[in-house]
């Protein structure tokens, strides 16, 4: 009994233990999800803000589109016309300035004793012509003022019209800097909701990578090679039971992970296109997803080689895919647990254990 009872304590401890390490995993996925959709309903609000602004936004267009509509028009009936009534009234002016002097000549010479009846009567008749001339110029000249005054007012509406533009303008510019400031939190939280998602499924993958190995413990080894990454610049990666998704933003090369030919180079609908390498002893690798190759079937290359470049879709936010498998007798095998040391450094897989 003696020996026993340290054999159960070091059981129970292990099993505490254990317990406690998938409850602090299951913990941090839940808290991780729970932000995740924090982040979302965040990126509604920001959507719908955004969505009022640019219907505020293309209210306050439409304005200014009309105002200045506005102002073109009045811009044409001002150059039109009131030059034209300025020179108007300049000519009627001198026109009544040159008939009173002619009326004053025609009254002064009235006066002159050697004048017959006839020329008097005939002077008189000019005076009154003259004098019904000057009344008539009075009243041309009169519109013509009227007239000015008029465009004077539209004038003073033409500034108030820029004065309209000028306060439409500024909220246009506010409303363009919150859609601004909007987007650039959009942005800012979308790519957080990402790498929480990239987070949440990096978790996820290494739990699956753990019962993996687990399960492949007790089975012989089928495959004598230790592949390195296809990609390096990646942001997350999901290990499957064959095999593993690389998520990466940017454009980068694909490089070989072993010596061996091309073999095959294509596309397969849905899923991208495809290079598989054969490195002999019957085992293969495949690249497939968002890819463009570099490579000819029948090439040698060595490992590091470029293959091909990863394509990027600049108009969309998701992540590309780069799926990366190894067969052996053309059957798929958990290429998880066939990565070499840098790679399981690099996602910290050392130091799982089963």
């Amino acid at each position: 009994m003696a020996r026993i009872a340290p054999k159960l304590l070091f059981l129970l401890i292990l099993l505490f233990s254990c317990a406690k390490g998938f409850a602090a995993k299951s913990v941090t996925i839940s808290d991780l999800r729970k932000n995740l959709r924090s982040q979302e309903r965040t990126l509604k609000k920001i959507n719908a803000r955004i969505i009022n602004l640019e219907k505020n936004l293309s209210t306050r267009n439409k304005d200014y589109i009309e105002i200045l509509e506005s102002k073109r028009q009045i811009e044409n009936q001002i150059y039109k016309n009131s030059e034209k009534i300025e020179k108007y009234i300049e000519v009627v002016r001198e026109e009544k300035v040159r008939v009173k002097n002619l009326l004053g000549s025609v009254v002064a010479n009235s006066f002159n004793d050697e004048e017959t009846s006839a020329d008097l009567l005939t002077k008189k008749m000019m005076a009154k012509a003259l004098s019904q001339k000057i009344l008539k110029l009075k009243s041309i000249e009169q519109i013509l003022e009227l007239k000015q005054l008029k465009y004077n007012e539209i004038q003073k509406s033409f500034k108030g019209l820029e004065e309209n533009e000028r306060e439409i303008l500024e909220v246009i510019t506010n409303l363009e800097n919150q859609k601004k400031e909007y987007a650039s939190q959009y942005v800012s939280i979308e790519k957080k909701k990402s790498d929480l998602s990239v987070e949440i499924s990096s978790l996820k993958s290494k739990i699956t990578y753990t019962k993996n190995k687990e399960k492949s413990s007790s089975k012989p080894v089928l495959v004598g090679y230790k592949f390195s990454s296809p990609i390096e610049d990646y942001v997350g990666v999901e290990y499957g039971k064959k095999g593993i998704n690389f998520k990466f933003r940017s454009k980068q090369p694909i490089k070989n992970t072993i010596d061996g030919k091309v073999s095959f180079i294509g596309s397969l609908s849905n899923y991208g296109n495809v290079i598989m390498i054969e490195h002999g002893n019957q085992t293969r690798s495949i690249f497939l997803g968002q890819l463009k190759s570099k490579v000819k079937k029948g090439q040698s290359v060595a490992s590091g080689e470029i293959l091909g470049y990863t394509l990027v879709n600049s108009k969309s936010r998701e992540l590309g895919k780069l799926y990366f498998e190894v067969r052996k007798k053309n059957i798929a095998q958990n290429t998880s647990l066939l990565m070499d040391d840098n790679f399981l450094a690099k996602n910290n897989l050392n130091n799982v254990k089963i």
